[in-house]
């Protein structure tokens, strides 16, 4: 049976920095929300580990994290992001003078985004590549590899006019779906109704705020707010049936590619 909590009760949860995450965990930053003293940011590798290991009560992880582990943990629903067209979230910025692409330098990024860029490069462009870890800036990344991996908000401080390719634009010509950037997950029998419903309110409220979240933001990441209120309105919050259908069909190819040992169930707590 899932666990019971009392109303008020403090919560632990972990989310991801990038501006696209923000909208999710607004709410939960304000003083009066029971997680407002338990919110850390950290990578979707991390949020998961913690998730695993008892340390917090929900976490916001990719699509690979859930794959990997999904006997384990299950999904809140109606929460979540995706995206579909030039979303310039996932981007793949090319070297001018590549025309076949053999390795691709990545810096901090999710193992989603990683299978990502391997399954567009496969099936669309029939190249297989080596992956390169470079920490260090976008200039630095190209000068090891043909092409650079930048995600989240790494794309949006990179200022980047090159030669690119956006991902998620590639995903959703070749799906007709959206690609989902992060779900919420918690562990299957640490679920409670009143979680779920904190993590659903605080994700409304950030959607009424995006103005205000993008204001906030354009003073760390040095965008105007103007830009950054357009770069929010590109997503989509929530977890419907076209997500849904958008995360089964990564995990289908991700699995003929051999990326997945299976394709995981997509439970949801009820």
């Amino acid at each position: 049976m899932p666990e019971t909590t009392v109303p008020g009760a403090n919560y632990r949860i972990n989310a991801l920095p990038d501006l696209y995450c923000l909208p999710i965990v607004h709410g939960l930053q304000q003083p009066e929300s029971p997680a407002s003293a338990g919110l850390l940011f950290e990578s979707a590798g991390v949020n998961t580990e913690r998730l695993l290991a008892g340390e917090c009560d929900a976490a916001i992880i990719g699509a690979i994290e859930y794959a990997r582990n999904s006997s384990d943990l299950t999904l809140i629903p109606s929460v979540g992001v995706s995206s579909r067209g030039e979303s310039r979230t996932v981007l793949l910025c090319l070297n001018r003078d590549i025309r076949k692409i053999s390795s691709v330098a990545t810096g901090i990024v999710s193992s989603s985004e990683i299978v990502l860029t391997k399954l567009i490069l496969s099936e669309k462009y029939e190249q297989d590549v080596a992956f390169v870890p470079v920490i260090g800036s976008l200039e630095q990344m190209l000068s090891k590899a043909d092409a650079a991996l930048l995600t989240g908000d790494a794309v949006l401080r990179s200022g980047w006019s090159g030669p690119m390719l956006d991902l998620v634009d590639e995903w959703s010509d070749l799906t007709d779906l959206p690609f989902v950037h992060a779900c919420c997950a918690v562990r299957t029998e640490k679920g409670s109704a009143r979680l779920s419903e904190l993590l659903l309110s605080s994700q409304e409220e950030g959607v009424r705020s995006i103005r205000s979240i993008a204001t906030e933001r354009s003073r760390i990441l040095s965008r105007s707010a103007d830009s950054l209120e357009q770069q929010l309105e590109v997503y989509s919050y929530g977890f419907d049936e076209e997500a849904r259908e958008g995360l089964g069909e990564f995990y289908r190819y991700a699995f003929y590619l051999g990326l997945l040992p299976d394709v995981p169930e997509i439970n949801l707590f009820s």
